[in-house]
């Protein structure tokens, strides 16, 4: 009986709905209280909101110059966007609408809130920093300077553990991960990890954290976040994009997006070794996993093609289980486990796409 009731569900994998949003919709990000989206539209400078139990779109909010990345505290029901134009965005979600702006220059590349302490981190990569902000004072208290400080240290990627209020940021012209420690606004330690670390993860069940380099046919640096220090190398991933983590099974997946690529690694965290490698697609640039189904989405990128896809595999045997058409360009995606439905942003036809299972 429950072979019959798996067959189904994956038979239900499918494409419900399309969403037009703004031009260039770069991130996605859920609300997991009040069960709304957040897109940032970086071509229209804006940022529409998506009511996930209708999949309509309630509203654009405007004004959200070079809207690139968004961060979501559940809690105060407070959105943040950090805008490529050097500026940084606050939105009410109870009024959809933009409450602050700062204006502090250069560019801004990742942002990630501290739900315990209410603080957000964005991170500018033209100016080396990574600037902090009070939610509730709606202030900046801090500027804290990360990478080398000259324009070889390119900040890239930010990453919060509310538990131990750490930060992480990935300094990919540094060949470093800086930590920070959220109480004092301090660089607490300075790690080297491998060439041009780029994305990061991080399961906060472990307290580890995952940070792709390209060096030599790609690596993946596991750190130790009780100790800050590095646990070791797992090489031979080639160029991983956004990776994919289930805390609950401790597995994390990380997409190759080598042109040409077709590899998934699938690592155990307990062991650190690359279990399976997945093979399907082109270029798979982005994992995203819904825990409860143990179920990961992976979006691949067919340079701007509309062959592009989402493959699903199933967490307990590393198989394919559906393939699903996408947009074009799928750059973020989100999973509500309320409903299991996924959203995958399609920068290049301004969509997003909405997958049930």
């Amino acid at each position: 009986m429950m072979g019959h009731e798996g067959e189904i569900s994956i038979r239900t994998i499918r494409v419900i709905k399309t969403i037009r949003v703004g031009k260039g919709p770069f991130d996605i990000a859920l609300n997991r209280r009040t069960n709304k989206l957040y897109v940032a539209n970086n071509s229209s400078g804006s940022v529409s909101v998506i009511d996930s139990g209708t999949n309509r779109v309630i509203t654009t909010i405007k004004g959200v110059t070079g809207a690139a990345t968004v961060a979501i505290n559940p809690f105060t029901n407070r959105i943040y966007v950090a805008g490529s134009a050097g500026k940084l965005f606050i939105i009410d979600g109870r009024t959809n609408t933009l409450i602050k702006r700062f204006n502090v220059g250069g560019v801004f590349s990742s942002i990630a809130v501290n739900v315990r302490t209410n603080l957000v981190y964005s991170l500018n990569i033209q100016k080396n920093t990574l600037t902090v902000i009070d939610g509730r004072q709606k202030r900046i208290v801090a500027t804290i300077k990360v990478g080398k400080q000259n324009l070889t240290g390119l900040p890239d990627t930010v990453v919060v553990n509310p538990f131990n209020n750490r930060i992480y940021v990935a300094n990919t012209g540094a060949d470093t991960m800086s930590v920070i420690n959220g109480c004092t606004n301090k660089v607490i330690k300075t790690i080297k990890i491998g060439n041009k670390p780029s994305s990061l993860a991080i399961n906060l069940r472990t307290n580890r954290i995952y940070a792709a380099t390209s060096t030599q046919a790609g690596t993946i640096a596991v750190v130790n976040g009780l100790t800050n220090k590095l646990i070791t190398i797992i090489s031979g991933v080639g160029s991983v994009g956004t990776m994919g983590i289930n805390p609950v099974t401790n597995r994390i997946y990380a997409p190759d997006d080598t042109t040409g690529s077709r590899n998934v690694a699938v690592i155990n965290g307990a062991t650190n070794k690359v279990i399976a490698t997945v093979v399907d697609g082109e270029s798979p640039v982005l994992a995203v996993v819904n825990r409860q189904l143990n179920r990961i989405y992976v979006a691949t990128a067919i340079g701007g093609s509309s062959r592009e896809k989402v493959f699903v595999i199933n967490g307990v045997n590393n198989k394919i289980i559906a393939n699903v058409p996408v947009g074009v360009s799928t750059l973020s995606g989100v999973v509500n486990e309320k409903n299991n439905r996924v959203y995958m942003a399609n920068q290049g036809d301004n969509t997003v796409t909405v997958i049930a299972g």
